[in-house]
């Protein structure tokens, strides 16, 4: 039977209406960074201008400082509204993704699974692969952090250090690390809790959040239901100082078939 004339795929037609939201990220962006920068200068001229009538004219300084409790609010509804765009683009980019994405992933050829799992993220992470393009060091294989008596290791660590800005004050290009974990055939919430818990006792040893962290496991076994529903609905909370990161807790099984399942299937991270 042929489609109607007018008639399309709802689902398609709403994922093409957020392309073209999406496509206006750049221009939202450069927005975002000229408002910002006029709100700042707003705040610091009715600051100025707060200080040098405070003891001569006070309508005027009360005036300057209702001005300047505006300006902030402003600015902090203005990096909300930042903050939502981000995400939107950022979901609609791993939307996009999944659509795009050959739904039987291969494992790529490689020693032993942990490289086979380098190899992969290298050759679907454009991040990833001008990181390791640049800099192979940013790789790194059976990584060891030692502290309290005891010693906490990843079988694989990625890591692209944040900009001296972000150091300092927590903004700008934060950067991004990638921890990975060799574990059991039939793993359990324990595992996983364990995962995230040691990645927590090394945060701040990483000169980068993390952004992804991977439980990753050879065979076929089936993963119990509740540790399915915990890789799922149970992010990771990281803390570095005064931040907390929301990262997503992967469960990735190389299968006997050469290829690999996903609980979650995470793309576009970084």
């Amino acid at each position: 039977m042929s489609q109607p004339r007018g008639v399309e795929d709802p689902i398609s037609a709403i994922f093409d209406l957020s392309d073209r939201v999406a496509q206006l990220a750049p221009t939202v962006r450069r927005m975002y960074r000229y408002t910002a920068t006029i709100l700042v200068l707003w705040i610091v001229l009715l600051a100025f201008v707060t200080l040098i009538t405070l003891g001569s004219n006070l309508t005027l300084a009360i005036l300057s400082v209702i001005g300047l409790i505006a300006g902030v609010i402003g600015l902090s509804l203005l990096r909300e509204t930042d903050g939502f765009f981000r995400s939107f683009v950022m979901r609609h980019r791993a939307i996009r993704l999944l659509r795009e994405a050959d739904p039987v992933v291969r494992v790529p050829a490689g020693r032993t699974p942990v490289e086979r799992l380098a190899r992969y993220m290298a050759q679907t992470s454009p991040a990833i692969e001008s990181l390791l393009k640049e800099h192979p060091e940013a790789l790194r294989y059976r990584t060891e952090f030692s502290g309290h008596g005891s010693s906490i290791a990843f079988e694989l660590l990625i890591e692209k250090p944040g900009g001296l800005l972000w150091r300092l004050a927590g903004r700008g290009d934060s950067g991004f690390a990638v921890l990975a974990r060799l574990g059991p055939e039939a793993p359990t919430t324990a595992d996983l809790a364990k995962l995230a818990a040691d990645a927590q006792s090394i945060v701040s040893r990483l000169s980068a959040p993390p952004v992804r962290l991977i439980l990753l496991r050879t065979g076929a076994v089936p993963i119990p239901e509740d540790v399915y529903e915990w890789a799922v609905g149970r992010p990771a909370f990281l803390s570095r100082g005064f931040a907390r990161y929301r990262v997503t807790t992967e469960i990735v099984t190389e299968g006997p078939d050469g290829t690999y399942d996903f609980v979650p299937y995470v793309l576009g991270v970084p």
